[in-house]
């Protein structure tokens, strides 16, 4: 069986799984294959509250076991969760397997009395298979402890790279699996069940060289992403298995997943593989439309300078984009810096952008933020002087605070001068957010004060009249809140200055991808 040198990057320091010639040794001692047609056996340890073990093995229905495999190998403390053997050449025939302690002598007692495993597949002459110990040995889900069987692949297209999941994490559902995560989630699997993989082609997708994806793996129950894998750099001509091991919510053995080179060099007795997954890094972005003078629109998403744009964002979420004055939920994205595409909602794709793109939007890991549509479309006609469109990264807050209320306020609105912002109304009012431009908000952000139901007024900076009061607002105890500043184009009749007040922190509605807002007055 011929290994090319291959590699494998799993981390941000791109931890190199090199590969060479020759992954298979020479049999243990005891397991005679001469001239008989041989094949090839590796042994995955991914029960998670198992034991190390080894194993002896028989030909089916014989009784006449041989081993114990490891120890015979050199290998006496048995093989760990989380390991996997490299390829052992055997007979190429139908086996039975006893799992023994790892250190036994012979092969007479069976660990913890578990029976013997007979029903594996016939391993053909020259093929290559992965023999998994799965489940849980304690009853806590509904897979319980047992082996399962993968036929594996030994060739690659020339200039290609194959790669495959193993669902082996009990507890968990089936999962989707795909690359990058939340809104931009790209599935090329829709569904691999406990115990299994695809069921076409071993498995195996046949794809070109991957260079620094995120891979995620998202429970098709919930619909969230339950672990990814990131930066992933599969080289051509790598053959991979990625087996999702653990338990979710168990801090000794927490869901992970290990890659393995398939067709990389060995360590010792061990196969190329690392532990390399990691709880989803996800940032959550609101879009927020407060452009008077621009149509229905959705937005695009492409990892900055890759032009690799996804799908209609609010589409893809069933909503037919978002319209002036309405504000998103919060959509989440994986952690990285975005180029981002305003198109109409009627566009069928994200080839043309309204407007020029917005480039390098950095996000971070926790990251909740607004990302809000401001300014005019034609500053050239009757608005002449107002800010041109563009989009402005916002950051929200997301803790409330029992017994408090907080506040915040962002100038919109293209027309209007800096203003004073402030409860109550003519020689009551009081200032709280001052001289605050077009494009900021009021200083400090978010305000947590007391909960009031009183005038939310705006004046010019400085000024002693009330340009626009709404009344009777009520900012309740233990919510979150933002006041937009809209409307207001020069010139223009429609869309004139208002408030757009909006419950943070509110769920909401059922099949609703818009957060709580009412314009006023």
């Amino acid at each position: 069986m011929k290994i090319s040198s291959l590699g494998l990057a799993v981390s941000v320091s791109l931890v190199a799984l090199a590969g060479c010639d020759d992954a298979a040794e020479p049999p243990p001692d005891d397991v005679a294959v001469g001239d008989r047609p041989s094949a090839f056996l590796r042994i995955a340890h991914l029960a998670p509250d198992a034991p190390a073990v080894d194993v002896c093995l028989a030909p089916a229905g014989s009784g006449e076991f041989t081993g114990p495999v490891l120890a015979k190998a050199g290998a006496s403390a048995g093989l760990a969760y989380g390991d996997v053997t490299k390829y052992l050449e055997v007979v190429a025939q139908k086996y039975d397997v006893r799992i023994v302690a790892p250190g036994a002598e012979s092969c007479a007692a069976a660990v913890g009395g578990l029976a013997d495993i007979t029903d594996l597949p016939v391993l053909s002459a020259g093929a290559s298979a992965t023999v998994g110990a799965i489940g849980r040995l304690d009853g806590a889900t509904s897979q319980p402890f047992r082996l399962a069987a993968f036929v594996d692949d030994t060739d690659v297209t020339f200039g290609k790279a194959k790669l495959r999941v193993i669902h082996a994490a009990p507890g968990t559902a089936g999962v989707a699996v795909g690359f990058g995560g939340g809104v931009v989630f790209s599935p090329f699997i829709d569904n691999v069940q406990f115990g299994s993989t695809t069921q076409a082609n071993n498995g195996y997708f046949e794809v070109a060289p991957i260079a620094g994806a995120e891979i995620t793996a998202r429970d098709i129950v919930s619909g969230l992403d339950a672990i990814s894998v990131k930066p992933v750099a599969v080289p051509a001509g790598a053959i991979v298995t990625a087996f999702a091991i653990g338990t979710a919510g168990n801090a000794q053995t927490p869901l992970d997943v290990l890659l393995c080179v398939d067709n990389a060099e060995p360590s010792g007795l061990l196969a190329s593989c690392k532990r390399a997954g990691s709880a989803p890094e996800r940032a959550r972005l609101r879009i927020a439309h407060l452009s008077p003078d621009a149509p229905i629109v959705d937005v695009c998403l492409a990892e900055a300078g890759t032009g690799a744009w996804s799908r209609p964002i609010l589409r893809s979420l069933g909503a037919n984009g978002v319209a002036y004055a309405q504000v998103t939920t919060a959509i989440e994205v994986p952690v990285s810096a975005y180029d981002v595409r305003v198109i109409t909602a009627t566009a069928t794709g994200c080839e043309a952008g309204a407007v020029p793109d917005t480039t390098n939007v950095v996000t971070t890991a926790g990251l909740t933020a607004t990302v809000a549509a401001v300014g005019v479309l034609d500053p050239q006609g009757p608005a002449a002087g107002d800010p041109v469109f563009r989009l402005q990264l916002v950051a929200d807050d997301t803790a409330t605070v029992a017994n408090k209320t907080k506040l915040r306020f962002f100038h919109a609105s293209p027309g209007t001068p800096a203003v004073d912002v402030g409860l109550g109304t003519a020689h009551e009012f009081q200032r709280v957010f001052a001289n605050v431009a077009f494009g900021e908000t009021g200083e400090g952000g978010f305000l947590t004060t007391d909960p009031f139901t009183d005038a939310i007024t705006a004046r010019l900076a400085g000024a002693a009249e009330d340009a626009l009061s709404v009344p009777n607002v009520t900012a309740a105890a233990g919510k979150i809140y933002s006041a937009y500043a809209i409307g207001g184009k020069t010139g223009a009749a429609t869309n004139p200055l208002r408030v757009l007040f909006c419950e943070d922190s509110a769920a909401p509605a059922p099949g609703s991808l818009l957060t709580s807002c009412v314009v006023a007055p």
